[in-house]
């Protein structure tokens, strides 16, 4: 199996490309990144294009390494640098749209999209409730959830143009963490590593609210799954990926052993706009994401199962960095 892996020195896919050069059906991995390829990941198996996926000529060096089976597209602006809002989502829907166009048009069998459940949004109604596949994706202010419901109509107008024989598989993903992601380097500090390393309180806006934490191993492993069964021609698909319990602010504060501060609703995004200004967006809290801290966006994440994979982590796993 040959395999074109988007995004291949981010977080996600540094972890899933570990997995797949040890994994005997794989013949060949083309990972594809604007960053060179890091001195820790070594293969004979893996070919690395360093190129800007919202730019031309990276396909013709794709097509080089012979047919490919299969296209996992990580790669994503996560965070939108302080004043650059516009420019990431331009970059973001550039670079979609390439690879969804690259995909079809060379008649690549299998798809695997990685989505977030924050195009769901966070709202009042998702209290008590499970999202499902089929609810609509809502979100209308943060940057993330935005553009990443944005993509998926891309992704589903570019189908209907086309209609690919493609299998097209999209993971809205919960918070991805792990052993792994929390020990990464970045320029922008990631909000879990936020709360759980600088902060020694964790702030309760709404006893309601909580979270999904996805352990990085499940989410590597549910694309695996789907990379081993048998191509659907021209199937669609969606899938949340998120275990069936979840955190309340109270539970990580215990786990982490850490004070609850409660603070009214109306201050919630006071507080994301001065952190987010001051710190010129180091610290991820744009005002336009402050419902995420008030509102919970939780999913059922059990159809994923008919593909043969089930979570092996808890939240608390995930969120403590367990292996």
């Amino acid at each position: 199996m040959r395999i074109l892996l988007t995004g291949s020195a981010g977080y996600i896919a540094r972890v899933l490309l570990q997995k797949l050069l040890q994994e005997k059906k794989i013949e060949k991995v083309v990972g594809i990144d604007l960053l060179p390829q890091p001195d820790d990941i070594k293969s004979s198996k893996l070919f690395w294009i360093k190129h800007n996926l919202a730019e031309h000529g990276w396909e013709k060096k794709a097509l080089e390494h012979g047919q490919l089976d299969a296209v996992v597209h990580l790669a994503f602006k996560i965070r939108s640098p302080y004043g650059k809002i516009r420019q990431t989502a331009e970059e973001n829907f550039a670079n979609c749209g390439n690879v969804f166009d690259f995909t079809f048009k060379n008649k690549i069998p299998k798809l695997i999209y990685s989505s977030s459940v924050a195009a769901y949004g966070a709202f009042p109604e998702n209290i008590g409730s499970l999202l499902k596949e089929t609810s609509p994706l809502k979100e209308n202010k943060s940057p993330y959830g935005l553009q990443k419901k944005e993509v998926e109509k891309i992704l589903f107008e570019t189908i209907s143009a086309l209609r690919p024989e493609t299998e097209t598989i999209v993971l809205r993903l919960g918070s991805v963490t792990g052993p792994i992601g929390q020990n990464l380097g970045s320029k922008s500090i990631s909000l879990v590593s936020f709360i759980r390393k600088l902060l020694p309180f964790v702030i309760e806006a709404d006893p309601l609210w909580a979270r999904q934490f996805v352990h990085e191993e499940d989410v590597t492993e549910a694309i695996i799954k789907i990379l081993n069964s048998p191509v659907k021609k021209g199937k669609k698909e969606i899938y949340n990926v998120a275990p069936p319990s979840f955190l309340t602010a109270r539970d990580m504060a215990k786990l982490l052993g850490k004070i609850v501060i409660k603070i009214p609703k109306s201050l919630v995004r006071p507080l994301f706009w001065l952190a987010w200004n001051l710190t010129l967006g180091k610290i991820p809290t744009h005002p336009d994401s402050a419902n995420g801290l008030i509102y919970p966006i939780n999913v059922n994440g059990s159809k994923i199962k008919s593909v043969g994979f089930d979570y092996r982590f808890s939240p608390a796993d995930a969120l403590l960095a367990r292996k």
